[in-house]
């Protein structure tokens, strides 16, 4: 469902989920060097790798039938720019900090996408797009950059291009404004750059990120005092090209809570696997792996295709009910 993708990466470029710059040609930014150090969480996704992911599609699907307002703008950007999955290479999403906000995650959001969308192209069709429910395009230079604003009634959109075939998009001037500019970014936070070395860059899609405190707090709760301290933060690696290839990391205050984690962890995939034959999933389920390296605890998963696709008939209510079940005729009722 390669127009679910395209429908997710379209919304966040029309919408996203000053002086003139005289030190010369204004420098590229894009990828990881577009995130600010004050980024929170990294998502990082290889477009084409995971068009055809049935797990991907079945997420973008599910968000567009809890949002048919969003649906609709999809399908008015789709028809009047004629974006598809096929224009974009690679989509990174970064989460800043959330300020008064509880939880991480719910600050302002920064989407850096590479592919074949020109400027000209993008800043006509937003133009016409906003320009026919009586909103405006405006722009201003921001490091030699060109920073345009759309504005459609109450939502405001920030965009700009960081070199010819990426655009930068945000409805936090302050955040894209930061992503535009010289500073420091993503890699020069120790703290976000080693946990962005811990996920697997080559991967379709990885994250890394702060762990969010509800989470920490809780885990600390329900482990009954286990652990001295929750996760730190949370990184993600993720194949979908031929089934579903997870690692989710914790990375974790020390080797001790690291271990804690680890048997705590182990006893919760039990209990899974046995609520999991009651959905025909049971299989599934011992194929989940838990181990601790060091100060970070994988969880890690590896699904063939026709897994996956009993995953998803499991999660709808249509798995097998013979699947994890004894052949016929074994157990007390046959004789010999």
């Amino acid at each position: 469902m390669k127009g679910s993708l395209a429908a997710l990466c379209g919304l966040a470029l029309a919408w996203g989920c000053g002086k003139k710059h005289s030190g010369g040609p204004a420098a590229e930014v894009t990828g990881l060097a577009a995130v600010p150090a004050s980024a929170e969480v990294v998502i990082s996704a290889d477009v084409p790798r995971v068009s055809d992911s049935p797990l991907v599609s079945r997420a973008v699907d599910q968000l567009m039938l809890r949002d048919p307002d969003l649906a609709d703008r999809w399908q008015k950007l789709h028809d009047s720019c004629k974006l598809d999955s096929t224009k974009l290479s690679h989509v990174l999403l970064a989460i800043g900090p959330r300020g008064n906000q509880n939880g991480v995650g719910t600050g302002p959001v920064l989407m850096v996408a590479t592919g074949k969308v020109t400027e000209n192209e993008l800043v006509s069709c937003v133009r016409s797009m906003v320009g026919s429910g009586g909103g405006d395009v405006t722009a201003k230079t921001v490091a030699g950059h060109t920073l345009y604003q759309a504005r459609d009634g109450s939502r405001i959109m920030f965009f700009g291009f960081g070199r010819p075939d990426t655009v930068l998009l945000s409805s936090n001037e302050a955040f894209i404004t930061e992503a535009l500019s010289p500073g420091k970014k993503a890699t020069d936070n120790a703290e976000l750059g080693s946990w962005i070395a811990l996920a697997d860059q080559k991967a379709p899609v990885w994250a890394a990120g702060h762990a969010d405190p509800n989470l920490r707090d809780r885990l600390v709760k329900i482990t009954g005092g286990q652990l001295t301290a929750g996760p730190q933060a949370i990184t993600v690696s993720f194949d979908p090209t031929s089934g579903a290839k997870i690692d989710l990391g914790a990375v974790m205050a020390s080797p001790q809570d690291a271990k804690a984690l680890e048997s705590f962890a182990k006893g919760q995939v039990a209990v899974l696997g046995m609520a999991a034959q009651k959905l025909s999933a049971g299989k599934l389920v011992d194929k989940i792996g838990v181990t601790s390296e060091g100060t970070v605890v994988h969880v890690r998963v590896n699904l063939a295709l026709d897994e996956v696709n009993q995953l998803l008939s499991a999660l709808d209510g249509g798995g097998s009910a013979a699947q994890d079940s004894p052949p016929a005729g074994s157990g007390s009722g046959s004789g010999s």
